[in-house]
């Protein structure tokens, strides 16, 4: 039995509690295969901060002058999102045990390829993140997601948003968000919202006939069917008066400055001596991996911000550190210049146990910070120029 419970007009905040809501229920034993389907509101459009993305890099002002409520994803991490009523997506959280993201980031991909199939569209599945149609020999991303993990190692939440229509408010990822060049090397755009072509004109052009609701009914039927069995009876249901109250008393909470900087390359720079050295660099692996650090004294490494789009567990929550964090602080106190020391300090991390950064090699981490510590300019300046 897997229940589905739809939810209107909340904005991005609410998402992160209702995932802080499965894992205590996890924890509680009490946890059941639950599929949300996030139904935004059309006068509050949400701008969603992926869980690794430096805040640094986000007009947060501006889109909140333009009306967007504002938050950073609890532990899903991929880029910067759009919420509005043609942005449409769905979380199904799900158990699985001994397992990867990469495993479950195709089970989800190749359910929704079969998914759109059943309406008569070609699709491809990207590794870990993307669903494109095939449409005059060409490819356009219609759907963006993958699978993560959390707090309990066994708990999986599958997430999928898909590309209905493209509004307006859609633009604010490139008039807010600041993203380094590197992030479009492998494409053929320079935005973020370049690759993308709205689901419905992909159907209107293909003369396919369905809607926006049918096209979420298939995709939740299929990744059930993927992540659960073939058997899984989806019900309707709506959350108990206690799993409501803990949502809503949460989700303020993640909409909230200190929050949103929880990774922040400023508030690095405010915490730390003027006249040290910051340097920043990026690097294009499966995903795109951005280094923020600060040089002392003796030339080693102060402090450390790595921001970007990568799909890795552990993941940060509320209440505990995440690979990325760990990755800082190993990397702290070493010599930003000894490539050959870097690469072993991030192999370490990756070894570990149930620790994964699937398309991040040790070398794709240890290039940027190199070369960030080539290019420097004293904090002060850096932080005058913002």
């Amino acid at each position: 039995m897997v229940r589905r419970i739809d939810v209107s007009g909340e904005t991005v905040g609410y998402w992160a509690a209702m995932d802080e809501l499965m894992a205590k229920q996890m924890y509680d034993g009490t946890f059941e295969p639950t599929v949300v389907v996030m139904h935004w509101d059309a006068d509050t459009p949400c701008l969603d901060l992926g869980t690794y993305e430096d805040a640094a890099r986000l007009d947060v002002d501006l889109a909140r002058e333009e009306g967007f409520a504002v938050g950073r994803r609890y532990a899903f991490a991929g880029g910067t999102a759009v919420h509005t009523p043609d942005f449409p997506n769905y979380m199904l959280y799900y158990r699985a045990e001994d397992t990867d993201i990469v495993t479950e980031a195709d089970r989800s991909g190749y359910a929704n390829v079969d998914a759109l199939e059943t309406v008569g569209l070609e699709a491809e599945y990207d590794s870990i993140g993307d669903v494109e149609i095939v449409k005059d020999d060409m490819k356009v991303k219609v759907m963006a997601g993958s699978a993560a993990t959390y707090h309990h190692s066994d708990l999986w939440v599958s997430t999928d948003s898909v590309i209905w229509d493209f509004p307006p408010e859609g633009r604010i990822l490139d008039e807010a968000l600041s993203v380094p060049p590197e992030k479009f090397e492998d494409k053929d755009t320079d935005t973020l919202t370049g690759r993308m072509q709205p689901l419905s004109e992909v159907l209107d052009e293909l003369g396919v006939e369905t809607t926006r609701e049918a096209i979420i009914d298939e995709l939740v039927a299929e990744n059930v069917a993927a992540t659960i069995g073939e058997d899984a009876e989806v019900t309707q249901a709506e959350w108990s008066d206690e799993e409501a109250a803990f949502i809503e008393r949460l989700a303020p909470y993640f909409e909230t400055d200190t929050w949103i900087n929880r990774v922040s390359s400023t508030r690095m720079c405010h915490n730390v001596d003027p006249d040290f050295e910051f340097g920043e660099a990026a690097y294009k692996a499966r995903k795109l991996i951005n280094i923020s650090l600060v040089r002392d004294d003796d030339g080693l490494i102060h402090d450390i911000t790595i921001s970007g789009d990568m799909y890795v567990r552990p993941q940060p929550t509320a209440t505990a550190p995440g690979i990325i964090e760990t990755l800082e602080y190993e990397l702290r106190g070493l010599d930003p210049t000894d490539e050959a020391a870097l690469v072993d300090a991030v192999a370490e991390v990756f070894d570990r146990p149930n620790h994964e950064a699937p398309g991040i090699d040790p070398e794709h981490v240890a290039d940027p910070i190199a070369r960030a510590a080539e290019n420097t300019v004293p904090v002060r300046e850096h932080l005058e120029a913002q």
